[in-house]
């Protein structure tokens, strides 16, 4: 059987366009709307439409960034990771010995 000449309209993308002509307008209002150009949907069906475009719209990973501790961590060097960065921030090697012979006399002296 021959297709008629007749276009035919994608409903879909039809209620998408309404819904971005007019984003505050309620799934039943664009459905009556959508009846008076001659589609027949339901304001269900636009209903499903808006919340499947929402939910392509926030599909996006969040990828969220470690601390440099945690990476080392997972491959064994945890401990290294941690007194590299003690010894970055105490200044450097000499700094950070004098720093734990300090901490060594105060655990003394509490004893």
């Amino acid at each position: 059987m021959a297709k008629s000449k007749r276009e035919i309209i994608n409903k879909s993308q039809a209620i998408r366009d309404a819904l971005e002509a007019h984003p505050k307008k309620s799934p039943s209002e664009i459905a009556e709307a959508l009846k008076a150009n001659g589609l027949d949907v339901n304001a269900q069906y636009v209903s499903t439409i808006k919340s499947n475009a929402k939910v392509k719209g926030r599909k996006r990973k969040i990828v969220k960034r470690r601390k440099p501790a945690a990476r080392a961590s997972r491959n064994g060097l945890g401990p290294v990771g941690a007194a590299l960065e003690f010894i970055r921030a105490a200044g450097g090697l000499d700094e950070a010995k004098h720093a734990l012979q300090t901490v060594e006399e105060i655990r003394q002296a509490v004893r």
